[in-house]
């Protein structure tokens, strides 16, 4: 069981980096000055402020990748990185459609939102059957 709770989680920990780390590569070609849609919200912006907080947060995400990268080696240890993950995904989306509904708008802003969810979603249930795992193998020893 505890091999299954682990396979879980390691996989949350992949998908969350490799997905941190796409997004992250996305944005340093906007602040390149590539003109791409944002990939979570569909939002085309121009200008030097754009591309500069574009470069700014691909280093944030690309350093939480590198973060989700770490939890992988130690997934048990390091699941708690999961909720906390989880909770900023989900206040982005949050963010994003209360904070700047004129940004908002198009397939591409529900795919991505879409995604974060499925994230968020994933993430949580890793984090929590680990403990599920964790709990009953815990009540198994004591009354064994």
């Amino acid at each position: 069981m505890y091999a299954r709770g682990n396979g879980f989680l390691k996989l949350s920990f992949a998908i969350g980096t490799v997905a941190d780390l796409a997004v992250a590569a996305t944005w340093f070609l906007i602040a390149a000055g590539v003109a791409l849609p944002n990939v979570l919200g569909g939002y085309v912006g121009s200008g030097a402020d754009y591309r500069f907080a574009m470069f700014i947060a691909g280093l944030f995400l690309a350093g939480w990748g590198v973060i989700l990268g770490w939890g992988y080696l130690r997934p048990r240890e390091r699941r708690g990185l999961l909720p906390i993950t989880a909770l900023l995904i989900f206040a982005s989306n949050v963010i994003e459609v209360v904070a700047f509904p004129a940004n908002v708008n198009g397939g591409l802003f529900l795919l991505g939102a879409l995604l974060r969810a499925a994230l968020v979603a994933k993430f949580m249930s890793s984090y929590l059957n680990s403990r599920r795992h964790d709990a009953k193998a815990t009540s198994e020893e004591a009354s064994g």
